[in-house]
Order: structure tokens, then sequence, then C-alpha cells
């Protein structure tokens, strides 16, 4: 799954309506039938997905966030998919975002499902549940990207205990970078103080996360700044690998950096991840 700084989320329902307001720089566009679009409105969600034209939207590929299927509307979801061969708007499904997950079996059964697409999207799963929490690395093992959905899970909770929270998203953030996978961090219902949702930003990427979702577009260049690639982060890595490799000692301490294997091992990881950021725009 790509690395993206920002998910940006529109009601499938709406789509119609919002898109001229979807940001195109360093966003993947994310059309929502699940928590976003009210019962009476998904079958309205499943239609627009069936006529909305994003050909013109700068962007090369589309995710779905889909309900469960322990639902209904989460079997007609992925039947509309099958319906529309993969492709949505005239772009690629490259990714569908599959909630309320509980172990690596859900996972594949999704991927059973679309398995027969001519080219099946990649399954970015949510960690949202109790169970999810405590199965996050064999979520992990069998997903291509995990998305935290911390509203869903406090909602299993009987008040919001900070430091179960704190477990969570840790685990869920190891077990990424475990599989080397994109964590997406929840989404903020912060829409006037982007102060706030730069703080949320960078805690979030403190504790592991590669980016988050946005559901407003003023959300999004705060989002972006925080988890895009700094002008020459990655050169700086592929400095510490060389450079290592032409110390004849091995090891060397400097005031700025250590050259010892641990380092050099994780600059090799943050390659990896870096490669596949979408840069910020400036």
């Amino acid at each position: 799954m790509k690395v993206h700084p920002c998910l940006f989320y529109v009601p499938a329902s709406r789509v119609d309506k919002l898109l001229k307001n979807v940001p195109r720089d360093s966003v993947a566009l994310v059309l929502d039938l699940e928590d976003s679009v009210p019962k009476q409105a998904k079958p309205v969600a499943r239609r627009q997905l069936r006529e909305v034209d994003l050909t013109g939207t700068g962007h090369t590929g589309v995710s779905l966030r889909i309900n469960s299927i322990e639902t209904p509307d989460g079997m007609l979801d992925i039947q509309t998919i099958l319906a529309l061969g993969g492709k949505i708007g005239g772009l690629p499904l490259e990714t569908v975002l599959v909630p309320k997950v509980c172990d690596a079996r859900d996972v594949a059964i999704y991927r059973s499902l679309l398995s027969g697409l001519p080219k099946p999207p990649e399954i970015c799963s949510f960690i949202e549940t109790v169970d999810a929490v405590e199965n996050a690395f064999e979520i992990a093992a069998v997903s291509d990207g995990l998305c935290f959905g911390q509203a869903d899970l406090v909602a299993e909770m009987w008040a919001p205990d900070e430091s179960y929270l704190a477990h969570a998203r840790a685990r869920m953030c190891v077990a990424a970078s475990r599989y080397g996978l994109p964590a997406i961090d929840t989404n903020s219902f912060e829409l006037w103080d982007m102060e706030t949702v730069r703080d949320q930003s960078e805690a979030a990427k403190r504790c592991g996360y590669t980016g988050k979702a946005a559901i407003h577009p003023r959300q999004v260049d705060v989002i972006v700044e925080t988890f895009g690639t700094a002008p020459g982060e990655v050169d700086a890595h592929y400095r510490t690998i060389k450079d290592y490799e032409a110390d004849e000692a091995g090891f060397a301490v400097s005031k700025d950096r250590v050259l010892a294997p641990p380092f050099v091992l994780k600059a090799r990881r943050m390659i990896a991840l870096l490669d596949g950021i979408a840069r910020p725009v400036r």
C-alpha cells in the first residue's frame, strides 16, 4: 500500500457535491460508505459510485471504506465493487478500507470476496475493536495497511481510558512497523483550531504513525506538513549508510549522530518508508 501523509475522506453519498473541495497534492482520496453515510443514504452512496466521474480530480486511483461484511450493507458494498470491475469514476480502486476487523480471518474473507477482480485492491484494516487490538500483529501480517479507529474503540469501553488507548495505539504502530505497513492515525473532529490538529498529528507521528485521516480540507495542510517527507530527509539516511560503510572502524560517534549497525538498520527502514511518501508541496 502506498504511503500517504493524509487520507482525505469524502462521504460517497455527497461526492458529486463535495468533489470540487477535494485536495489533490499528497492526499489519498477515500470515498466513504460507512460512518459518514447514514443508513438510509447508503443506497444513494452506492449509486454515486456508479455515476461519479473522478478523472478530472488529479488523482490516479481511489480508495473506498466499506461497511462491515457482517451487515447487509457490507455485502451490498462488495457486490457493487465487483459489478464495477474494480474501478470507480474511471479510476482504479487501489485500496479497500475494512472496518470492525477482529482477526486475520476477517481480512482473508475480504481478500477472497475481491479476488475475482482483474486487479484486486489492497486491504487496509481498521484497528478499532478490543479484539483487533489484541490481534494486531496477526491482522498486520495479512493486511497492506492499518488504520486506527479511536471513536469506535472508545465506544466499546465504559470510559476512554487513556492508558489503554495509549497501549492500543502503540501496539498498532509496532505491528505496522513489524510488517512494513503504513499506519494511519484516526481523524480529528477539530475543524476550527488547526493548532490542535497539529498537536494531535505531531503526537501521532511520535507514536509511530505514518499518516493521518482528514475529514475537512482545512485539516489537510497541517497533516501533510507533519507527515510529509522533509527536504533532504531521505538523503540524510542514505548518507548515514554510505558513511558507515566507508568507516573502517565500523563505529563512530559525533555531535550530530552515531554510526553503528542499529542506526544503519533504522536508516534503511526509513528509506523504504519515506521513498513511498508523497512530498508536500512547497
